[in-house]
């Protein structure tokens, strides 16, 4: 090799703005102070597709089950829980409460609507309804309880499959497919059928259920949502069909309010019933005693009292009078106790009836028929639902065991109350005694008219009172009106409830937006690889100074180049082989070497006051292009002109012989070592300009021999020889080859394999060449997108033309 072959060149500076990198300091090595945002907005961009993905598949499962599912329409009613027949009456015929001696007393509103979701009201509405028939399609339901009649035992066949047509039905009952005629009764397995007119629908599935589940369904469905501060309560239902909703709402209504008036009348005859039976024994007794006045006046020739006896008369009047109402009063408890001792319904109606009289204002009453209910609510939650237990249930059991005693003491209150009135008409009966005692010390005669005149006033006082009583029970039990006023029926609700099928589509899309965004930031959280040129500037707080597409080459083209490789000029004029990843040469118009020119023009004007002369070009791990990046760039330096040398420096897996299918031997070892000369170990390659020194013998101290003097002294008299000197040097995370030769060089270039490279490793490495003082000059990342790849192939020949 010639001599004047090594002259160097100098390089005119350019009038081109310069591309200055920000040198990377030791405490920026991490991007401690990278933005937060624009982290976020970064790792956002880099996941666009994964976000519209999951996007996409929030909305379309939305959209799926939104068109699957129902419209839920909800019918509301108002009432007002107030006594309208005592309104109506003017108290007329009412027990009146006795004053709480203190405690808590119950809530009317709160009790009545315990009888409005109570087994017996709602048992009724399903009767009428016909809720123990379910009906597919949903839509459908109003229309099938009003046209289509069904009844069936709980044991009757579970499912009922109806086909209608213009002459009749058809019915499959439990297997058996029967027809029937329109308006005409049928009846086959137990089940009995009368469908008056053709249905709307074509074909429905009637499912059966038990009565008592259907009871459990419509308690749990049917809302009642009592006013704050007032005596007006909400009735809800929800359903698919809006006239079934409204129809379920209504009948339970007028359930309700027939119930209250039943029980209202009921009441009032049972006391107009007692009225009538206490005044004619009133008027019997009468008589008799106005006869025996009568007959003592003619016997005894006396016609009136003496005065003295007046005022004694008016008191024992006053105390008869009183022990006959609280007599009435006992005699109505102890009817109800006899009720109560019965096990039929009768007994649930005086219980009933009990709860409903004055004596719940009891705090003793109030409190166990609280306690009761209590028990009742949570029987029914055990028992009934799809997670009901059966009564042989420890809780249940026990659950029984408490209503039993609680009613038991609810009848002992009740009979310690009629002991109450017993006593105090013992004690009346006393103070009569006391005053008859006294009336005996008068003389006989006249004792015995004022006897007789005092009882036939008490009687006929008693009589009077009975009468007037009598009269009210009966203007009450005429009265048709209970304690449930409708203040206004549930309408046909028109629109369905919850929001429209846009905002859920609206709010899916944005929940999938946040689910994605979330994903794609637990994505990036998790990924421990550098994926782009922003992610590698922010994280290694270095300039990205090129992004290299992958190199594929054209099976065409790879044939050419092989018989280029084979062709004998090729050998005699000492040319390597071009490898297939150079491609500055074999493909000097794709993009791919357009990338590595723009490297170089970043490289050159890095330095605008300082020639860039040495450069060390590395990576973190093996397999990460620092090599043919290496051999791309020493190519491009050399098209522009520039004198340069490109050395293999790993000298444990180096490469470039190979590439440049050069001898391996001598090269840079025998170089330093003084077994060679620069003549012998520098060739020449086929590029005009560019010439390699290969690693030669590998040594068995590698970084021992990079950072000795001799070392530190060959590089600088290649530095006077080239203009540009390229070291391709071994990864930093295997040797520390990279950082010595990094220190003594103008500058080091920092290669990266998106989605290879990790990120730790990255890091450490630029820390360690930052460490030892080295200047790193930026950082190459190579990109293996696939899909850039086929675009720098089609555009390339689209662009530039084809390669000469």
């Amino acid at each position: 090799m010639a001599e004047s072959r090594f002259t160097p060149v100098a390089v005119a500076p350019s009038s081109s703005p310069a591309y200055v990198p920000v040198p990377a300091t030791l405490s920026d090595v991490g991007g401690e102070g990278a933005d937060p945002l624009k982290a976020l907005l970064g790792t956002l961009h880099r996941n666009a597709v994964l976000i519209a993905l999951v996007a996409a598949v929030t909305v379309g499962t939305a959209a799926y089950f939104l068109a699957r599912q129902l419209p839920v329409y909800r019918a509301t009613a108002l009432i007002r829980l107030v006594d309208t027949r005592q309104s109506m009456t003017g108290n007329l015929g009412g027990i009146i409460p006795t004053t709480p001696g203190g405690g808590q007393r119950a809530d009317p509103v709160l009790s009545q609507l315990e009888v409005l979701k109570g087994r017996l009201v709602m048992g009724q509405v399903v009767d009428r309804v016909g809720l123990r028939v379910l009906v597919e399609p949903a839509t459908a339901a109003a229309e099938i309880h009003e046209l289509v009649e069904v009844r069936a035992p709980d044991a009757a066949a579970k499912q009922l499959r109806m086909r209608f047509e213009a002459a009749g039905y058809t019915a499959d009952l439990g297997g058996t497919a029967v027809r029937g005629e329109y308006g005409q009764p049928l009846e086959r397995a137990g089940v009995r059928l009368n469908v008056h007119s053709r249905p709307s629908v074509p074909e429905v599935v009637l499912n059966l259920i038990p009565r008592e589940k259907a009871i459990d369904y419509l308690i749990a469905g049917l809302e009642a949502r009592p006013k704050a501060g007032t005596d007006a309560v909400e009735i809800v239902y929800a359903a698919n069909d809006p006239q079934f909703a409204r129809g379920v709402v209504n009948t339970a209504l007028q359930e309700f309010q027939e119930f209250s008036t039943g029980t209202e009348q009921q009441q009032a005859s049972r006391r107009r019933v007692f009225l009538e039976n206490r005044l004619r024994s009133a008027d019997s007794l009468f008589n008799e005693t106005q006869f025996a006045l009568t007959a003592f006046r003619s016997r005894e020739r006396v016609y009136g009292s003496s005065e003295q006896f007046a005022g004694q008369q008016e008191a024992l009047t006053g105390l008869k009078v009183r022990r006959e109402e609280l007599a009435a009063d006992r005699g109505i408890y102890r009817s109800l106790l006899a009720d109560l001792a019965r096990r039929d319904g009768r007994r649930d109606q005086a219980l009933r009836t009990l709860l409903a009289s004055g004596l719940a204002a009891d705090p003793a009453v109030a409190q166990l028929s609280a306690q009761l209910r209590q028990y009742q609510s949570a029987l029914d939650s055990l028992t009934t639902g799809a997670t009901g237990v059966t009564a042989a249930h420890p809780d249940v059991e026990r659950l029984n065991g408490q209503i039993v005693a609680t009613e038991g003491r609810l009848i002992d209150a009740v009979r310690s109350h009629v002991a109450a009135l017993d006593a105090r008409i013992a004690a009346l009966d006393a103070m009569q005694t006391r005053d008859a005692t006294a009336l005996e010390r008068l003389p006989a005669t006249e004792a015995q008219e004022v006897r007789l005149v005092q009882r036939v006033d008490g009687i006929r006082k008693l009589t009077d009172q009975l009468r007037e009583e009598l009269q009210r029970a009966q203007i009450t039990e005429a009265v048709e009106a209970g304690q449930v006023q409708v203040v206004y029926p549930a309408p046909l609700p028109s629109d369905p409830v919850g929001a429209s099928r846009s905002v859920k589509l609206g709010i899916a899309l944005v929940f999938g937006l946040l689910l994605g965004g979330g994903g794609a930031v637990l994505r990036d959280r998790m990924n421990t690889v550098i994926n782009g040129r922003s992610e590698l500037e922010r994280l290694l707080q270095v300039p990205g100074l090129a992004t290299i597409p992958p190199i594929h080459v054209a099976q065409g083209r790879f044939r050419a180049l092989r018989r280029l490789q084979r062709s004998p000029s090729a050998n005699r004029n000492g040319a390597a082989k071009h490898a297939v990843e150079l491609v500055t040469v074999t493909r000097a118009q794709s993009l791919v070497a357009e990338a590595y020119r723009t490297l170089r023009t970043n490289l050159i004007f890095s330095r605008p006051t300082q020639m860039l002369q040495r450069v060390v070009v590395t990576s973190s791990a093996p397999g990460e292009g620092k090599t043919t990046t290496a051999a791309n760039l020493a190519a491009a330096f050399a098209q522009h002109g520039l004198r340069v040398l490109l050395v293999d420096c790993d000298l444990r897996k180096g490469r470039l012989h190979a590439m440049f299918g050069v001898p391996r031997e001598p090269g840079l070892t025998h170089l330093v070592l003084g077994y060679s000369t620069p003549e012998q170990a520098i060739r020449a390659t086929p590029v005009e300009g560019l010439f390699v020194l290969t690693s030669g013998t590998l040594p068995p101290n590698p970084s021992e021999l990079l950072g000795s003097p001799q070392m530190r002294e060959t590089l600088a008299r290649l530095n006077g020889q080239f203009d540009v000197v390229i070291l391709d040097t071994p990864p930093l995370t295997a040797a520390a080859d990279a950082a010595i030769l990094g220190t003594g060089a103008d500058g080091v270039l920092f290669v990266v394999r998106a989605g290879q490279t990790e990120r730790g490793a990255a890091r450490q490495s630029i820390q360690q060449l930052v460490k030892l003082g080295a200047r790193v000059l930026g950082a190459v990342i190579n990109d293996p997108d696939d899909v850039v790849a086929r675009y720098e192939e089609n555009y390339s020949t689209e662009y530039y033309g084809s390669e000469a």
